[in-house]
């Protein structure tokens, strides 16, 4: 398998599960929705739409890691002389990894932390459920971070254009 192939099928992945996130979160909401507008509120539908909504920005930022969509300021960055472009790009990465690293290895140790906790109104739910979004999506995130940089230094470092990478026309 091609890092291409692997790439597409991640992304295909990351799609279906945002996808069904999605459904589920706008499913939940309109039942709840319609239970408090006749009068029988459930209880539980606001924290779990909650956590679903938590889960689809975890998750969500994976994909546009993937997709190179998170706020940047690259002009900044090719502004400067190649020498300085390659240093400033290596760090970069570098820091994000650091911190994704951090964020996984900290969301694991709450996880361990918080071991026999429920949520508040479904009792059979466990925090450790709900929170392991943490620790998960930030490997696929450091995943995402790593599969982009070919298309980040290509695109930062080298100053090659989107259309230029594709026809492969570097010249």
């Amino acid at each position: 398998m091609t890092l291409q192939g692997f790439e597409k099928g991640y992304e295909k992945f990351l799609q279906v599960i945002l996808f069904i996130m999605m459904i589920a979160l706008a499913i939940n909401v309109l039942v709840g929705v319609t239970f408090r507008f006749s009068g029988h509120a459930l209880v539980w539908y606001d924290e779990v739409a909650s956590v679903q909504l938590a889960w689809l920005t975890y998750y969500g930022s994976a994909y546009a890691s993937l997709k190179g969509a998170h706020i940047g300021v690259p002009s900044i960055l090719k502004s400067f002389p190649l020498t300085l472009r390659k240093v400033f790009f290596v760090f970069s990465k570098l820091v994000i990894y650091c911190f994704l690293i951090l964020l996984a290895y900290y969301g694991y140790l709450v996880l361990t932390l918080i071991k026999g906790e429920t949520l508040v109104t479904l009792e059979w739910v466990p925090q450790t459920l709900v929170q392991s979004v943490i620790p998960i999506s930030s490997l696929l995130f450091i995943l995402s971070e790593t599969l982009r940089i070919p298309k980040d230094y290509s695109s930062l470092v080298l100053q090659v254009s989107d259309e230029e990478e594709t026809t492969g026309d570097l010249t």
